[in-house]
């Protein structure tokens, strides 16, 4: 649900971020802020109080935990180049975050 809910917020910021008038920087910084906490929370990997077996598994999707670790870089390039009012650095760093999610 975390997830989901950081895809939309990230994809919404890339279609404000990719407009010509873009005005709302300081909303940009806030909503940056909520997504890179979302990030670090799903960030964490989930306690298992067994053992997986590496061997008998088939293969499989890359845990959301990892996914968001990769994307972490991103986002705080993100929040920086909002707050330095970079728009092309700030769409680039987003296009980044959202591949790796």
């Amino acid at each position: 649900m975390l997830y989901d809910s950081t895809k939309v917020l990230l994809r919404g910021m890339l279609g404000s971020l990719q407009k010509p008038d873009n005005v709302g920087w300081e909303d940009h910084v806030e909503l940056g802020g909520e997504c890179l906490y979302e990030i670090h929370q799903m960030a964490r990997p989930l306690y298992r109080g067994y053992r997986t077996d590496a061997l008998n598994r088939g293969p499989a999707l890359v845990p959301v935990y990892e996914r968001a670790a990769r994307a972490i870089p991103h986002v705080k390039s993100m929040v920086r180049a909002i707050r330095r009012k970079d728009q092309t650095a700030a769409v680039e760093s987003v296009r980044a975050a959202l591949a790796e999610m």
